[in-house]
């Protein structure tokens, strides 16, 4: 039974591996490659590995001290140590192991071991595995420890993929918005131009996006009662598809438009997004 100094040790230093963590969090490799780096410390063992699921297989995320994995390789979950984890759904303690080689070339001695699963959404993801070169390594406060670093891990592994969905939706919007061949504009209700791209300023004869982010949308109108009418019909309807419009290209010449507009929910109030065409003559 470890003592109170000893589990309030491991505690403070599992608190402080978390802190580390939440500085990288946005990025899924630096959270495993920070982690595997503590495992063995943190356990009293010789070497960590993470391993993630990939279909029939485990692909090796992390590596650090000895383990018996190569950085990158794959490896059949059947069979593996990490296999009675992802099944159970709780840590495993070997200690009749009996490892001398990593890969096909690299000696190592390992004799203990202990896998816990990483969990997402319900699902057993991967595992996180430390290892000793010595028989009976891991006690009690050993696996409690790992069992820890396994929740903590899960946690920073939804975090970095909250990142990274973020990361990619705003990625496709932005391909989206500057590559559509419509001018696109987002505005608030007051009529500050939030964003366009650069069909959209080329249409109402602005040299650049930036030249026109610095005019109102009120100066896009020939007069402010035509702005008026249009934003007490995007209030009752909340959308308006191929709504015809007279705006005023910078040089003051008039332009008939077709716009497609949304009300949508902003950080300061609602916002505007939508689409617009100029109509040609037939």
């Amino acid at each position: 039974m470890p003592s109170s100094i000893d589990l309030a040790a491991r505690l403070s230093a599992v608190v402080g591996l978390q802190q580390d963590m939440l500085a990288v969090a946005s990025d899924a490799q630096k959270v495993l490659d920070l982690v595997v780096t503590r495992v063995a410390e943190l356990t009293g063992g010789d070497g960590a590995a993470i391993a993630l699921v990939d279909g029939e297989d485990l692909a090796i995320g992390a590596i650090d001290g000895v383990v018996p994995y190569m950085k990158d390789e794959r490896a059949p979950i059947a069979g593996s140590l990490a296999a009675d984890a992802l099944r159970s759904g709780d840590i495993i303690r070997r200690d009749d192991l009996h490892i001398d080689s990593a890969g096909t070339s690299r000696p190592i001695r390992i004799a203990s071991a202990m896998t816990v699963p990483l969990l997402r959404d319900g699902y057993f993801v991967g595992v996180i595995e430390t290892f000793a070169a010595t028989a009976n390594a891991f006690d009690d406060l050993a696996a409690y420890t790992l069992q820890l670093l396994g929740g903590m891990t899960s946690g920073a592994l939804m975090v970095a993929r909250a990142f990274r969905e973020k990361d990619d939706s705003e990625a496709r919007y932005r391909m989206l918005f500057e590559r559509n061949i419509a001018g696109v504009f987002r505005t608030t209700r007051d009529g500050q131009i939030l964003d366009c791209n650069a069909a959209f300023a080329g249409a109402l004869g602005y040299a650049s996006r930036e030249d026109l982010l610095n005019r109102e949308s009120w100066d896009l109108y020939g007069h402010r009662a035509d702005r008026e009418a249009f934003l007490q019909m995007l209030d009752r309807a909340q959308a308006m598809t191929n709504y015809r419009i007279q705006l005023k290209r910078k040089d003051g010449t008039p332009m008939r438009a077709v716009v497609n507009v949304s009300v949508i929910a902003g950080e300061s109030g609602c916002q505007l997004l939508g689409t617009l065409v100029e109509e040609t003559a037939d």
